[in-house]
């Protein structure tokens, strides 16, 4: 599942940042990766480098409402201190609430 999604991590800096077609598709496919169990998302979250993360975090949220999980927001809070030039705490604050 970490190749999938760094596949589509690839695949999302190769597009435009106006090309929101393509775009959406991307964001669509990590949100279905990983979405699917929490363990695993966090595993593949803690394997990735600073800018995968920052593609990653574009649907940060979308995966906490999926997700419904604490163990997620702990990951996302460890995330921020291992990178903190990813500013990800509007992110984190919206998992919170969907919880």
């Amino acid at each position: 599942m970490l190749s999938k999604v760094k596949n589509v991590i690839s695949e999302r800096i190769q597009i435009n940042d106006e090309d929101d077609f393509n775009i959406e598709k991307c964001r669509n496919k990590l949100i279905d990766f990983l979405s699917e169990n929490v363990k695993q998302t966090i595993n593949i979250l803690e394997q990735l480098d600073e800018n995968e993360v920052l593609y990653v975090s574009e649907v940060f949220e979308e995966i906490a409402y999926n997700l419904q999980s604490t163990e997620y927001i702990k990951c996302l809070r460890d995330i921020e201190k291992k990178y903190p030039n990813i500013d990800i705490s509007d992110s984190i604050e919206v998992a919170e609430e969907y919880i």
